[in-house]
């Protein structure tokens, strides 16, 4: 359960130092799980194009970033857009409103604290006030402790990519 002290607001410009360590974090994490190392971890990874990059993308797409902060420290944070359907996707499905979540981190020593959960619960309400009829977030498969908090939460899988290194063929 959420600490007392702990609180879900909107981002701030002031946030951003924060929102460029705790998206290092996360980079950091999802490379060290990575079996073919082609994730970038930080001393490759250019947080501050990644950022800047996502920020123009929730402004362009009515996204919001929520930040949840712990006596005045933001520790963790929840990424969300709302792209339009492109004449591609609408080749194939049919239109929907949906709420595409890009990043949710909470930093390591709050995981199992409620803050995730209560991240994804704010950017849902955000999503149901936007009109969204679904909610969609990726998952890089080798994390299967963000897959089983993404099944906790109520979200099914729906598309599994797969890859084959080259360097196994015969």
């Amino acid at each position: 359960m959420l600490d007392w002290m702990t609180t879900v607001r909107s981002y701030e410009e002031s946030d951003r130092s924060a929102l460029l360590r705790l998206i290092s974090a996360l980079q950091n994490h999802i490379a060290s799980l990575d079996p073919l190392r082609r994730q970038k971890s930080s001393k490759d990874f250019d947080v501050g194009a990644y950022v800047a990059n996502m920020l123009e993308r929730v402004q362009r797409e009515r996204g919001c970033i929520l930040v949840a902060e712990e006596n005045d420290t933001p520790v963790g944070c929840i990424v969300g857009v709302i792209p339009s359907p492109t004449s591609e996707t609408l080749l194939e499905s049919y239109p929907v409103s949906e709420g595409v979540i890009l990043e949710l981190v909470v930093e390591k020593g709050n995981r199992g604290s409620g803050i995730g959960s209560e991240l994804m619960r704010a950017m849902e309400t955000y999503f149901r006030e936007e009109g969204c009829e679904q909610i969609r977030v990726s998952c890089f498969a080798p994390n299967t402790q963000a897959h089983r908090f993404y099944e906790a939460s109520g979200y099914e899988d729906r598309n599994i990519e797969m890859v084959k290194r080259l360097s196994q063929l015969q």
